[in-house]
């Protein structure tokens, strides 16, 4: 026998006055051996017959065998008691552990065309649920001896019908990531007076809502519930929910089985050829500007491949209208929200690349697509703004360029400017000069004596075309102010974003 069941059993055993009267109360086997601080799943399932066993013999637990001719201690099993667990509402006893319940779920969550990597399991019981477990909890340790860590009612189940669950669905069960099977449990005799003397008590731990006859009332949450219980002290919790907590003679009822998918973030790299698709779409006083974009060229199709209700799009930074993305392309990814296909395959992989690509018309292409977790995704974020990105541009002004010019821009090595907030983004970013590096820059000659090739490595966030024709000397030093010249940006490509997306896995 584990030493936690010894212990918790030994508990039990040494404090038969508290535990008669748990058992005189109704209290069932696995809420006595939780409430004794029992952890141990395997435990918990087997806690009737650990219980019949070795709580109703004089011997120690850890000395007891079945051929012993054990006598029968002061703690009985009383045979009147109430058939509603009043600790755990019923949710630990059989109705809601037992292989048909959980079969009946399993069932649903199959029906409900979801597929899974993951899961996990949420409960919804009545506020007043919480109150009469800690109750029960408060008195154990007021009447025998003090547990630290206790399982929760909720807790304990989820320990009992893990192993159902997970060979039912093959998948792992997870702290809360993958897909969320929420069951919902009422109890006809639990409508929430229980509480009311919180509110009157707390009243501002409650937000304020209006029925619909014009009254107001104070709205109890789960969450705001929880938060008053846990900074309750023992002493204040005994004066409002004197022990013990009224019986329940009608059995809870299982409500609602409902699937919760969590987001599945699907990454990649997007290469933009055309000069007039947007990154997102472009709206200007309500009026759209452009016929599609990339947002839209590349959620369309990911979204019908994942049958997912919507999605939010998200890239490391952004280029202009007119700037092409080129090279290894740029990080993005796409969050889709409530999706019924949680994975691709390899080959489906492919396809769904194939498909976006082929779909675009030769505006955009997208490679590297993968699943990613949430957490990978301030990597994203991150890269926004601390990484690097290089460009070419092409430079013109209305008087040539010299291999003095040229050799000029060539001799510079790290620069380090000052950028007022363009003029150009003045109407939605507010005016402020923002340091920015260029860690790289070379010129070349072109075949036109009026234009020369300029490329570039920046730090993240800055203004290439200001940077180029210093925008009315708003951004300084400038390619403009170096060369003493009207120099403009006529075409800028992005080569370059220098972060490691996807992430590897």
């Amino acid at each position: 026998m584990p030493s936690s069941v010894a212990n918790s059993i030994e508990g039990l055993r040494k404090h038969a006055d508290t535990t008669s009267r748990l058992l005189g109360l109704g209290v069932c086997d696995r809420c006595l051996m939780r409430i004794a601080g029992e952890k141990y799943p395997a435990t918990l399932r087997e806690a009737s017959s650990l219980i019949d066993g070795h709580l109703f013999c004089s011997q120690p637990p850890d000395q007891s065998t079945p051929g012993d001719d054990a006598k029968i201690s002061s703690i009985v099993r009383p045979a009147d008691a109430s058939t509603v667990c009043p600790s755990c509402c019923g949710l630990l006893q059989e109705s809601f552990c037992n292989v048909a319940f959980l079969t009946q779920i399993c069932d649903t969550v199959q029906k409900s065309g979801y597929t899974m990597q993951t899961f996990w399991c949420s409960i919804t019981m009545p506020p007043a649920a919480d109150v009469r477990a800690r109750s029960f909890d408060e008195y154990w340790d007021e009447t025998a001896f003090k547990i630290s860590g206790r399982l929760s009612v909720k807790d304990a189940w989820k320990a009992v019908v893990t192993p159902v669950f997970t060979s039912a669905f093959n998948v792992r069960w997870t702290g809360r990531e993958g897909l969320e099977i929420n069951i919902a449990i009422e109890n006809p005799e639990m409508k929430g007076k229980e509480c009311d003397v919180l509110r009157k008590r707390y009243p501002y731990a409650f937000q304020e809502k209006r029925d619909p006859d014009g009254k107001v009332k104070r709205c109890m949450t789960r969450h705001a519930l929880e938060k008053v219980l846990l900074g309750m002290s023992s002493y204040d919790f005994k004066q409002f929910f004197p022990f013990p907590p009224k019986s329940l003679s009608a059995p809870s009822q299982l409500t609602q089985i409902v699937c919760i998918p969590s987001s599945v973030f699907v990454a990649g790299r997007y290469l933009k050829f055309s000069r007039t698709v947007s990154q997102t779409p472009w709206m200007i006083e309500e009026e759209r500007k452009g016929d599609t974009s990339v947002e839209e060229l590349i959620c369309g199709k990911i979204k019908a491949k994942f049958q997912a209700d919507s999605t939010r799009f998200s890239a490391s930074g952004r280029e202009d209208i007119d700037v092409r993305m080129l090279g290894t392309g740029r990080p993005f990814a796409v969050e889709l929200i409530n999706a019924k296909v949680s994975s691709l395959g390899e080959m489906d992989t492919i396809n769904l690349e194939d498909d976006i690509n082929n779909s675009s018309n030769g505006q955009i292409a997208v490679k590297s697509l993968r699943i990613v977790s949430r957490g990978d995704m301030t990597i994203l974020k991150t890269g926004e703004e601390e990484k690097t990105k290089t460009y070419s541009a092409l430079c013109s002004a209305r008087e040539a360029f010299t291999a003095e010019d040229l050799a000029k821009i060539n001799s510079l090595r790290t620069v380090k400017t000052d950028q007022w907030t363009p003029v150009r983004v003045l109407h939605r970013r507010s005016n402020a000069v923002r340091p920015k590096l260029i860690h790289e820059l070379r010129a070349e000659a072109t075949e036109n004596p009026l234009q020369f090739r300029l490329e570039l490595k920046t730090q993240a966030g800055t203004y290439v075309k200001e940077f180029i024709h210093s925008d009315f000397g708003r951004t300084d030093p400038s390619i403009s102010s170096i060369l003493q010249k009207d120099v403009d940006c006529v075409e800028l490509d992005v080569t370059s974003v220098d972060l490691l997306w996807p992430p590897n896995t």
